[in-house]
């Protein structure tokens, strides 16, 4: 098996108190002899503090998989490229998209990576539509399938500071890791959506089941019917441990505890998940 283990690197909240936390995600896997993978860069540099609070250097990583292009995920891959990062870049192609988040009537921000914060930090891009194997046992998987019906796109995210293009964050990607447990799938922000997302993993990867899902779902402020939705997809799944964060909500986090049948638990800045 590839993955030993997950350390969380940046989140929402902190396991620790001596760890920094913000809007962000970013996460270390510990492949073993393989190596290790950083699986998106947070909002800010803050992450490369707590890598060095932890005992880990991000420059010794293999490579870098970032989930998607919004700024929480990307936005410290400068940080880590200043310190002097030379290894490849996996992205979906649409990940240096320019997209904006509305903040009211005509108040639009950038939180792209195609706005120029990357034009003083050439990388080795590794553009990925589809699949690609990182390591023994490790997938980087992209195109996620939306299913009819079975999607809505976030609201209030845009590619035009008109407010006329839509944002539906078509380079949502996650990564699948082979664990001694069964199958981990590590999710970035589940634009795609959680069903979306498990079901084309299975589909994609031939899998039966899924064992663990890492990550944020998106649910915060979710309507009742879509939190109904995500247990149906865990429980649909096979999916036994999930271990929560960044943007999906409390309110979400709480539901989830209550109706889904297998174990939840909440992520935080430095957590540490054996697999």
């Amino acid at each position: 098996m590839s993955l030993r283990a997950i350390r969380i690197l940046m989140d929402n909240r902190a396991d620790a108190a001596a760890l920094a936390f913000e809007h962000g995600w970013s996460a270390w896997l510990d492949l073993g002899p393989d190596g290790a993978w950083l699986w998106d860069t947070g909002q800010t540099g803050l992450f490369l503090e707590n890598a060095e609070a932890m005992g880990i250097d991000p420059l010794a990583a293999t490579g870098v998989a970032l989930s998607h292009g919004h700024h929480d995920h990307a936005g410290g891959l400068p940080a880590l490229l200043e310190r002097g990062f030379a290894g490849p870049v996996v992205g979906h192609p649409g990940l240096l998209a320019v997209r904006y988040s509305r903040r009211g009537p005509s108040s639009f921000r950038s939180i792209g990576m195609g706005d120029g914060r990357l034009k003083d930090c050439p990388f080795d891009f590794a553009p990925t539509p589809d699949v690609r194997e990182l390591a023994p046992g490790l997938a980087f998987v992209a195109g996620i399938d939306r299913r009819p019906g079975a999607f809505t796109a976030t609201a209030n995210l845009f590619c035009d500071t008109a407010g006329l293009v839509a944002d539906t964050v078509p380079d949502d990607a996650c990564l699948v890791a082979a664990t001694a447990r069964g199958p981990l799938v590590l999710l970035g922000c589940c634009h795609a959506g959680l069903g979306n997302t498990l079901c084309h993993v299975r589909r994609r990867l031939g899998l039966a089941s899924v064992d663990t899902v890492v990550g944020g779902l998106h649910l915060a402020g979710a309507p009742d019917d879509a939190l109904e939705e995500a247990v149906s997809a865990l429980h649909e799944s096979g999916v036994r441990r999930l271990f929560a964060g960044h943007c999906t909500g409390d309110a979400a986090l709480s539901a989830l505890r209550r109706n889904f049948a297998g174990e939840t638990i909440a992520t935080g800045s430095g957590l540490l998940i054996e697999t």
